[in-house]
């Protein structure tokens, strides 16, 4: 199959079984993808009726390598095909069923065999891709299974390798393993919403031969929450699965991070000699497991049976916060996940006490989990596609990452492209200086669901002169490809001690959404001075900076792309443009400060917006309005309350397209 090919597949035959692709044993798949030209397998459905589970059926490849049993060798069929024409086993674990890379299997696990008095759950409803004894010469790495109705990557026995797989939004479990499957598997990522069930199911057949031993060393994975019945363990090793467990990630919601139950004969252990392969279970005590039931409950990391002795008591690993990126606490399904970052956050907790291993197949890392610095699903996952990712270029670094609170001056240079992964606040008296040429690029959420957000303080300043050559530009971590778009992330907030109206001496305010006390406004000195804007341009910002979890994409604290709080008259403002905001795009709440040469492009509500006393002057003021977009400028006051508002304004363009309902 040529790169960049695409195979789309109808639900059932006229028979009612779903299309499913089967190598039989002794053929070959030659399905070499690019990251650029990935292989595709979906559905022929119009995409307005995508995502969707269960549209077809699946891959299934099928080897000639060992699998459990008393046979020599043992064989099996899968469940569901035709008798003969999905056999699998042998005697050749080195067997070779051909290549996978880059290859998508999206929205499959229809069944194949259906129950005419149960058509909708018959019990077999196929995986994304299913390998039934297939050996260590076949090349799998590079994979995706999203949302497939059963399970994403099944093993049934051999002792096939595969690296760089992920699973995604699949109805069961993302990657199981039984029959004496021997393989490695590094670099595996599963995410899995309320639906689902296990990131990964490890079974045996009990203590008959051969056991099953995975040796999985580096994945990632993350769980939104949990529907009825689905609150088990992230990973559930049982019926005498062994295998070896090393540089794991597991966070989320879920019943525990480890579930192990209906255990055999073989060896468990944390610590300690590891016995002989594959009659050993070893879970590092290294493995980060932050999993627990309720956004508020205690973590939960083990749910270990009565029947499993482990040699030193339970299992160990580490209850910490794997410090991922961005993995947002508040979403359920792909339908409200905004945004994810599954990388570690450099400096934080994924990077210490890794686990070595001289095995060759495995890539020595500096960091736990499926993922280092290179973010392998950027351009090909459905995540990439779905715009829900960073773009790939974007490698935060210790030294790039801005820090959540700035309390000394502190300089951002034109060398470097800075990120925003939480909302900052420079405290007084810092001053934050920006040079000219400088690119801020920004998550769209925080792991709490707030957008990050520049916030200047009280007594702070920000000193952001560019050049018309050497703009400084704030703007998302998105990839072009998905730009331009409205509510990216958050935005600017410059925050002064002007007057402001209201019946205080003086009245002061605090920015709707900001946590109490960090948003504060306003005072007695219409002349403060808070810095200087020049050449600086918002782009596409305006997301939630407080976001209400039952309606988290319109709880009304959507940013303005940049907001002025009681700023004064000794601030510099001219040559500043924002777009593509979701909400305003200036905002003045009182205060006295004066601008030239402004820009607002093509903003959902209003380009420029006083209130509040404001009593600044504006002058070569440009708006452009979309069909989208509501005033050009609202100019409100508090009616005869306070300071009345009296914004100046001399020389300015507005200009509207036409308008939505």
């Amino acid at each position: 199959i040529e790169p960049g090919t695409t195979i789309k597949s109808y639900r059932q035959d006229n028979n009612g079984k779903a299309p499913t692709l089967v190598i039989e044993q002794g053929a070959k798949i030659m399905a070499a993808g690019t990251a650029s030209k990935p292989i595709t397998f979906t559905s022929v459905l119009p995409t307005s009726q995508l995502p969707q589970r269960g549209t077809w059926g699946g891959l299934i490849i099928l080897g000639n390598a060992v699998i459990s049993g008393p046979g020599t060798p043992q064989t099996n069929d899968i469940e569901g095909l035709t008798a003969g024409l999905g056999t699998y086993g042998g005697a050749n674990d080195a067997d070779d069923s051909g290549v996978l890379q880059y290859v998508r299997v999206w929205y499959g696990g229809a069944d194949i065999s259906p129950d005419p008095t149960n058509p909708e759950n018959s019990g077999n409803e196929i995986n994304g891709i299913t390998f039934g004894g297939v050996g260590s010469g076949t090349t799998l790495e590079y994979c995706e299974v999203a949302f497939n109705k059963d399970d994403g990557f099944e093993f049934f026995g051999g002792a096939v390798n595969g690296k760089y797989l992920s699973t995604l939004f699949a109805d069961d479990d993302a990657f199981d393993t039984d029959e004496g499957y021997q393989g490695k598997l590094q670099f595996i990522f599963a995410l899995v919403d309320k639906d689902g069930d296990h990131a990964a199911e490890m079974d045996a057949n009990n203590d008959v031969q051969r056991r099953s031993f995975p040796q999985v060393n580096g994945a990632t994975f993350i769980k939104s929450s949990h529907s009825t019945g689905r609150s088990n363990g992230l990973i559930q090793i049982r019926e005498g699965g062994g295998g070896s467990f090393t540089n794991m990630v597991l966070t989320g919601k879920a019943g525990a991070g480890l579930e192990n139950n209906a255990c055999a004969a073989e060896t468990h252990t944390s610590t300690g000699s590891l016995g002989t392969i594959p009659d050993y279970l070893f879970w590092s005590p290294n493995n980060i497991i932050n999993t627990k039931v309720t956004d508020t409950g205690a973590a939960t990391q083990f749910a270990i049976s009565t029947d499993c002795v482990w040699s030193a008591g339970d299992p160990q690993s580490l209850s910490l916060d794997p410090q991922l990126l961005l993995s947002p606490d508040q979403w359920t399904t792909e339908s409200n996940l905004f945004q994810i970052d599954p990388r570690p956050t450099p400096g934080g907790n994924s990077f210490s006490n890794l686990d070595t291993t001289s095995d060759p197949f495995f890539t020595t890392v500096t960091s736990k989990g499926a993922f280092g610095s290179n973010l392998w699903l950027d351009k090909w996952s459905y995540l990439s596609m779905r715009g829900l990712l960073p773009d790939g270029s974007v490698v935060p670094t210790t030294s790039t990452i801005i820090p959540s609170s700035i309390t000394t001056d502190t300089r951002l240079t034109s060398s470097n492209i800075y990120y925003m992964t939480q909302q900052v606040f420079v405290k007084s008296p810092a001053v934050l200086t920006i040079e000219p040429g400088t690119t801020i690029k920004s998550y769209r959420q925080d792991n709490n669901g707030k957008a990050p957000t520049l916030v200047i303080e009280q007594g702070a300043k920000i000193m952001a002169a560019g050049t018309a050559s050497k703009p400084i530009t704030f703007t998302s971590v998105l990839p072009t490809s998905q730009l331009p778009q409205r509510g990216t992330w958050g935005g600017l907030i410059i925050l002064g001690n002007a007057v402001i109206s209201g019946p205080g001496t003086p009245q002061t305010n605090d920015i709707e959404g900001l946590t109490a006390g960090l948003g504060t406004y306003g005072g007695a000195n219409d002349a403060d001075d808070s810095g200087v804007l020049q050449y600086v341009r918002v782009w596409y910002g305006g997301a939630d900076i407080s976001p209400d979890p039952t309606n988290p994409e319109n709880s009304g604290n959507e940013i303005n792309g940049i907001t002025f709080g009681g700023v004064g008259s000794g601030t510099t403002v001219d040559h500043v443009e924002v777009a593509f905001n979701k909400d305003d795009g200036f905002e003045f709440f009182g205060g006295a400060v004066n601008a030239k040469w402004l820009s607002a492009l093509f903003v959902d509500d209003d380009a420029f917006d006083s209130d509040e006393g404001y009593q600044g002057k504006l002058q070569f003021i440009f708006a452009l309005v979309d069909k989208d977009g509501d005033h050009a400028a609202e100019m409100d006051s508090k009616d005869d309350v306070g300071r009345r508002s009296f914004p100046k304004v001399s020389g300015a363009t507005f200009i509207k397209s036409g308008h939505s309902t």
